[in-house]
């Protein structure tokens, strides 16, 4: 599947996209969670510490880059969900604010389902809040083919459900 992108205007960089984990990208994947601006300082951090264990090599998660020169634009993060053989976990998904609505979300996910499908997933699912403010990112999953598989109430706080997402991968 190929997705055009269209670049923020002042960037003459090529997108590039890479899988291999390098230890400035901790700092980069904090900055661009913050950036996004509806994670809380905890989740920052959480989404960092999976880039840091990786490169530990005290677990290893998986991981695709998206980046403009020396700027990461955004990333995604998943894996074979641990004693499934066909099912996927897409742990994070960020775009940078000036690079949303440019395809490169889509081109992320495309680039997951790729991987997740070469080595037998039958599907990814997803995470996210039913806050209000996270109404935009699962507008996003709607369009990028998820569907809701389940919803927990008063998952994150009261009154703040937790609704997991499925993208079928057949």
């Amino acid at each position: 599947m190929s997705w055009a992108i269209s670049l923020p205007p002042r960037s003459s960089d090529p997108l590039v996209l890479r899988e291999a984990v390098r230890a400035g990208d901790v700092g980069a994947v904090r900055q661009l969670v913050e950036a996004a601006g509806v994670f809380s300082p905890e989740e920052a951090g959480v989404a960092a510490s999976l880039v840091e264990t990786t490169l530990s090599g005290a677990e290893t998660y998986r991981f695709v880059f998206a980046e403009v020169g020396d700027r990461l634009l955004g990333y995604a993060c998943f894996d074979r969900i641990p004693l499934s053989a066909v099912s996927y976990d897409l742990y994070w998904i960020v775009v940078a604010p000036e690079a949303r609505g440019t395809g490169l979300g889509r081109r992320l996910i495309a680039q997951v389902a790729d991987r997740a499908r070469a080595e037998g997933a039958l599907q990814i699912f997803a995470e996210t809040s039913m806050r209000a403010d996270y109404g935009p990112a699962r507008a996003f999953y709607e369009r990028a083919g998820f569907t809701a598989a389940a919803r927990f109430a008063d998952f994150y706080a009261r009154d703040e459900d937790k609704l997991v997402l499925r993208l079928e991968l057949r």
